[in-house]
């Protein structure tokens, strides 16, 4: 039988070439020993990448619902507290300021107008929070100033009532200037209409905004003004008038409260819904990343046994090459 052998030069190259292949064999293993993932993914999903491309897709989407979903809610939660804080501050003043009135107390009278300007201030600044770079009341004017400064709208309406003597005639004066399209609409409000729904998952959307031009903001402006003006000298002289006017800013602060109230709870609407739909996405996200982790993934158990076996092969061939590379002519002859 004839012996087929082969020359130095071919067992090298050959050689050489099974170690590439074997190193080669050997680093895919170990990269899917260590990411736990398939390194031959076509072969994994025999050729077929529509459903991986399509949990792909679902959690790109979902990711952009969840940077949405995280700016609404830090959005809808901002104006929530500004709300809160606009409340405290009028349905603390309101009956303090009726007592007062009521019982024609100048001295405290003229110390809860005082905090009644001090409010009014508050208020103002808590219109114009902004998150970010957004402001919170402006609507879609996110980079304006909500609403113009505390001390610019006080001396606009000491303009609107200047030489009037009654309360009737100032509260007639400063309610115009707060429902005139062409007062505070438009020297006191610097925002836009408010921003559209915002969608937060396919199908869903969520209101956040609000602005200083609802209703019930505008009316506890309005009787936070009054008070802020009889702390600024209003009707000076006409003391009667004064707890009059006063009487009638605390009326209009408690009257108001149903109306924040409501305004409330609608912002907290939206915060339940955006937390609510946060969550479902966030579990769907979780599901979609357990289903591609099954897709692409390699029994570990697998992985590490062709692992070892590759391993093994190698170290057989690294035998092998030193075993030839040592060989002599005199131990063949022998």
């Amino acid at each position: 039988m004839a012996i087929q052998s082969l020359g130095d030069m071919a067992q090298s190259v050959m050689l050489r070439r099974h170690s590439a292949l074997l190193k080669e064999r050997l680093q895919v293993h170990a990269e899917e020993v260590t990411t736990g993932r398939s390194a031959d993914l076509s072969a994994r999903v025999r050729g077929d990448f529509v459903p991986l491309g399509a949990v792909a897709q679902s959690l790109t989407r979902l990711s952009a619902y969840a940077s949405v979903t995280s700016e609404a809610g830090l959005f809808t939660e901002a104006t929530q507290s500004a709300l809160n804080m606009i409340d405290k501050a009028a349905a603390d003043l309101g009956p303090r300021l009726i007592q007062a009135a009521d019982g024609r107390d100048a001295a405290s009278f003229n110390i809860i107008a005082a905090q009644g300007r001090q409010k009014f201030d508050t208020t103002v600044a808590v219109l114009n929070t902004r998150i970010g770079d957004r402001s919170l009341f402006s609507g879609k004017a996110t980079a304006a100033q909500a609403v113009a400064d505390a001390e610019a709208i006080l001396q606009t309406l000491e303009t609107q009532i200047a030489g009037l003597a009654t309360a009737a005639e100032v509260e007639t004066a400063i309610n115009a200037w707060f429902n005139d399209p062409a007062g505070f609409a438009t020297t006191g409000y610097s925002g836009d209409a408010p921003l559209e729904p915002v969608a937060i998952a396919d199908g869903e959307t969520v209101p956040v905004g609000v602005t200083a031009m609802e209703p019930s903001i505008i009316t506890t402006l309005r009787g936070l003004a009054m008070t802020a003006l009889l702390d600024r000298g209003a009707l000076a002289g006409h003391e009667d008038e004064r707890f009059k006017l006063g009487m009638r800013s605390g009326d209009i602060l408690l009257a108001n409260q149903t109306e924040r109230t409501a305004l409330q709870a609608r912002v907290g609407i939206s915060e339940q819904l955006i937390s609510e739909v946060s969550t479902r996405n966030a579990a769907e996200a979780t599901s979609l990343e357990i289903a591609r982790s099954r897709i692409v993934s390699v029994d570990p158990y697998e992985a590490a046994t062709a692992l070892e076996e590759a391993r093994g092969q190698l170290d057989a061939l690294y035998a092998v090459t030193a075993r030839l590379s040592g060989l002599r002519l005199t131990d063949f002859l022998r």
